[in-house]
């Protein structure tokens, strides 16, 4: 139903899906200072899709939480597995620890504008992926399934080869940047030099992360149901940006499928040299 949203509609969207269990209690004013989204902006979202104002939505979620579920064991995304367990029940938690993240992060999404930024990113001539920490790795990943179809990324590392990358940058790249928190440190000071060059910026972190509206082309949303600090580890940001990359990589060679078939099939001798089996 977020097709025809604006940005700040899917973050609110996105916002009632993650804090479903409060709506029922909030009014329109307690919503709007959660936000920092205007009443008549929560109104009009109450609109389109399809409920006569936001006391409706209220009802609808008080039964969406009436209802009984399958599969509806709760998990920890912060500690999803105790002291005590052994190695099935962390695999089993971890289990239902990505399922949760996939499916929250799907709900998250914002089809159109990830479907736009796939376009731009095919389009470039180039894409350039500013992150850092254990996202780098996500990055490195993208970029080895984008070089399989003959597409050239680069993942700038530490703060110097970022802010070399972006000096150095034209108009026809794109500028990916990955954030979970949209609080890292790198971005606020490549930002107005990206937008200065017009270089177009594709953000990808939790709803709400978005920061800088004015110079973000895109903003793509992932599960946010993770602690900044308080936790064992980034399961859950990292299983959701890793969705939200390989969705985009998806996209991207679906556009122009049958090409990106064709160089597959013709690089794969090239590429792997051992010994047919037998």
């Amino acid at each position: 139903m977020t097709e025809h949203l604006t940005p700040t509609e899917s973050e609110l969207g996105s916002y009632l899906i993650r804090h479903l269990d409060t709506i029922p209690e909030l009014s329109i004013l307690e919503l709007s200072e959660r936000t920092h989204i205007s009443k008549s902006a929560i109104h009009r979202f109450c609109k389109k899709l399809g409920f006569g104002g936001f006391n409706e939505v209220k009802v609808a979620a008080a039964k969406e939480l009436a209802e009984p579920r399958a599969n509806s064991e709760w998990i920890d995304v912060n500690y999803p597995f105790e002291e005590n367990d052994g190695p099935q029940p962390v695999a089993q938690k971890l289990a239902k620890l990505y399922e949760t993240a996939i499916r929250d992060t799907y709900k998250c999404m914002d089809f159109v504008q990830v479907q736009q930024a796939a376009r731009l990113m095919n389009r470039a001539r180039g894409i350039d992926i500013y992150t850092h920490a254990h996202n780098m790795n996500v990055a490195e990943n993208f970029q080895d399934k984008m070089l399989a179809i003959g597409r050239l990324v680069n993942c700038p590392k530490g703060e110097y080869n970022q802010r070399a990358t972006v000096l150095a940058a034209a108009p026809d790249r794109v500028a990916l940047i990955l954030s979970y928190s949209g609080r890292a440190s790198f971005i606020r000071p490549i930002l107005p030099v990206l937008h200065r060059k017009k270089i177009p910026v594709i953000l990808i972190g939790k709803a709400g992360s978005n920061r800088f509206p004015e110079y973000v082309t895109h903003a793509l949303s992932i599960s946010g149901q993770e602690n900044l600090r308080d936790r064992i580890s980034q399961f859950s940001s990292h299983i959701a940006m890793q969705y939200m990359m390989d969705v985009l990589f998806g996209c991207i060679y679906n556009i122009e499928r049958q090409q990106n078939i064709d160089y597959l099939t013709q690089s794969i001798d090239f590429m792997d040299d051992r010994e047919p089996e037998p």
